[in-house]
């Protein structure tokens, strides 16, 4: 700002607005209007007769063109200070947004951080899982083979021994059944039937 305000004073001192503020000087600039030939400039005076026409009027042109210049510089920094001043109002705005927006950021970045080393622990805890899920896979499957070829195996009919008191019971029945005159064939049948399961009862106990 400080070189701004310098390049602000050197200009305005060249302008034509500074010979107002300096009644010392005599020097004056002209006017934007186009000099003619033979017209009295505004220093009060008069042109050298012995000057060619057409220099004097391509001097008159310069210096008119060197005033028009400095004025657009002059204009082309106060714009630029007007720009830096609503940058500066921007940058003083925006400044709090980008310290909230850091410190968010800080805070996901811990969130993220947290959530990665939990699910590193939970891989960590399914991959002991399913090495434990195999291993009790294995274990039952042994003991599956295990069962199966230790299983009793089952004796022939004929190896079986049957107690001594079914056999009396079914010889008192079928004597009872068979010199009793008064039952009748179907009863006779019932008693052989109940004789046969009480015979398999006690073959599968």
């Amino acid at each position: 700002m400080k070189g701004l305000d310098k390049k602000i004073t050197l200009f305005m001192s060249h302008s034509p607005f500074a010979s107002c503020g300096n009644p010392s000087s005599n020097k004056k600039i002209p006017t934007n209007e186009p000099t003619i030939r033979n017209q009295v400039p505004h220093q009060g005076r008069m042109p050298d007769t012995d000057m060619d026409p057409r220099k004097l009027k391509r001097a008159m042109a310069s210096r008119q063109y060197s005033q028009k210049y400095r004025l657009k510089q002059l204009q082309y920094i106060l714009q630029l200070e007007k720009e830096v001043k609503a940058l500066q109002a921007e940058v003083a705005i925006t400044s709090p947004r980008i310290k909230y927006v850091d410190r968010k950021n800080s805070l996901l970045r811990m969130q993220n951080g947290s959530m990665n080393e939990r699910l590193s622990a939970f891989s960590t805890n399914l991959m002991f899982k399913e090495a434990q899920y195999e291993e009790l896979k294995k274990e039952r499957d042994m003991l599956k083979q295990f069962y199966v070829i230790n299983q009793p195996q089952q004796l022939p009919d004929f190896l079986k021994i049957k107690p001594v008191d079914n056999y009396q019971l079914l010889n008192f029945n079928l004597n009872h059944t068979a010199f009793n005159p008064f039952l009748e064939p179907a009863a006779v049948g019932m008693s052989q039937i109940m004789i046969n399961q009480n015979l398999n009862q006690t073959y599968y106990e």
